[in-house]
């Protein structure tokens, strides 16, 4: 099956965006080398892509179920395999079109109450600056009582052989078996990232880190890239998500940790946050590319 797509070029770079598949990215070229993991021909899977935007929550509610304003809420699961649902519901939903031009788009997606019981709206802005994609993400809640409000992007990136990551990170939280946080842990985790260190793991990497000040470094020497994902205040946990039997790893600027509705702990810890009726919440990510080689 084919999608409909919409193309961006500015300088060196070109990107591919499926407005219909969660308005995920397809495919981010740099002088014809792909900088993010490409999207298959055809797929149906927002798992399969390049990237996607988190809303309006970012990884795992555990059981779908917590309680807002004094109201319990529950809602289902949304992905196979998963035990509990994630990732908000545009990242699985189409987008609409506002505008495209020659190096710059922009996607809106609209939320009616359903089990999810809040309406509210989200815009994505696409834009290449050259070596860059700067990605600004907005959430605004049009319903009439406060609503728990989460944003972050996914990028999928291929892990070859010697994949290295650079972040400043404070801690990590440790999870069960069911991949949900249960222990903050400080210090150093799962890697020596602050140094730089390697993605290719025989352990499965899937952890929430804490501290983040918002700059992460990724060398790719197959693809001869060097990568700077810079994030603003907002999006201050990194999400750190590398299999050790797949191919690529994903590098997530999120605005919460997983289940924060269910944490009890203050929100400059969670990251949980309540939008007010009619409030906006914006975030920005901006990916910059360079050759290694340089």
């Amino acid at each position: 099956m084919t999608h409909e797509r919409i193309s961006l070029a500015d300088g060196e770079l070109t990107l591919e965006v499926l407005p219909d598949l969660g308005a995920a990215v397809a495919r981010l070229r740099h002088r014809g080398r792909d900088v993010l993991r490409p999207t298959p021909p055809g797929t149906r899977d927002p798992f399969e892509t390049a990237a996607f935007a988190l809303v309006p929550f970012a990884n795992r509610i555990a059981d779908g179920r917590f309680r807002a304003g004094g109201r319990e809420v529950r809602i289902e699961r949304n992905a196979p395999g998963q035990a509990h649902p994630l990732h908000g519901h545009a990242w699985r939903r189409p987008w609409r079109v506002e505008s495209a031009a020659r190096d710059c788009a922009v996607l809106a997606f609209e939320h009616p109450p359903d089990s999810w019981p809040w309406h509210y709206a989200a815009t994505q802005t696409l834009t290449l600056h050259a070596d860059s994609l700067e990605v600004i993400l907005t959430l605004e809640n049009l319903d009439s009582t406060p609503m728990p409000a989460g944003l972050g992007w996914h990028p999928y990136f291929h892990k070859g052989r010697g994949a290295l990551l650079e972040a400043h990170l404070e801690g990590a939280w440790l999870t069960d078996e069911q991949l949900l946080p249960v222990r903050l842990a400080r210090g150093a985790r799962f890697g020596q990232w602050g140094r730089g260190d390697a993605l290719a793991r025989p352990e499965l990497i899937d952890h929430c880190h804490t501290g983040w000040d918002g700059v992460a470094r990724i060398l790719l020497p197959e693809e001869r890239l060097r990568l700077t994902l810079t994030a603003s205040r907002e999006l201050r946990w990194l999400h750190i998500y590398s299999p050790p039997d797949k191919d690529f790893f994903c590098i997530e600027p999120v605005s919460q940790m997983p289940n924060a509705v269910n944490r009890s702990a203050p929100a400059a810890v969670t990251g949980n946050r309540l939008l007010a009726p009619g409030e906006r919440f914006e975030a920005l990510v901006t990916l910059s590319v360079a050759n290694s080689d340089n």
